[in-house]
């Protein structure tokens, strides 16, 4: 099979080619693929601020601070409420959800570096709670787990991904703070003359 590339394809490899810098070592490398990455953050501009550090994160969190919601309830009414837990309606666990909820709204919309925090925070107390109540359930100490369908298991990894992605993102913004440290832009964004420069 014979594959036949235009003049504008062959163009636009060379200059693909051109564009990348010869490394001199592996240390310049990362400073560049960590300088590429941002460039890509800074070009989604609101896009990447809003959706994907507000927007993906209250629906991805909304069943999960349900889960943590209603046993953080449980908990503390076995605990520490003693008898009066017994008295107090399931409507109290739905007031303690909807107040954690729009608390954490309210965290990643105004503070989303710190909403980072809590969203990991979150997510390990809900697969806290998931398995813990398949071990209880497997010694026969609860009548059903807390995960029993698929919607269930696609929360629970759905979630997975969103924090795996979290993670990711987070070491690799750790990365280039220590990359670029002391240096209020990459080097690759100024020339000589402090002008911005169009890679």
């Amino acid at each position: 099979m014979e594959i036949i590339m235009s003049d504008k394809n062959v163009e636009f490899r060379n200059e693909e080619v051109r564009s990348r810098p010869k490394f001199k070592n592996n240390k310049e490398k990362i400073r560049w693929y960590l300088d590429e990455i941002d460039c890509y953050k800074e070009d989604m501009g609101k896009w990447y601020s809003w959706f994907f550090r507000r927007i993906i994160p209250i629906l991805v969190f909304f069943f999960p601070i349900n889960i943590v919601a209603f046993n953080l309830y449980y908990f503390v009414g076995q605990n520490y409420l003693g008898g009066i837990y017994s008295a107090l309606p399931q409507t109290v666990g739905l007031i303690v959800w909807i107040i954690m909820y729009l608390i954490f709204i309210a965290i990643v919309i105004f503070l989303p570096r710190a909403a980072t925090f809590f969203e990991f925070l979150i997510g390990g107390a809900f697969y806290f709670f998931v398995f813990r109540s398949i071990t209880l359930f497997n010694e026969g100490a609860l009548a059903k787990p807390i995960i029993t369908n698929a919607l269930g298991f696609t929360i629970a990894i759905v979630l997975g991904i969103f924090l795996f992605m979290k993670l990711v993102f987070l070491v690799l913004e750790i990365v280039y703070h220590i990359v670029f440290r002391g240096e209020k832009e990459p080097k690759a964004y100024k020339d000589g003359q402090d002008r911005d420069l169009v890679l």
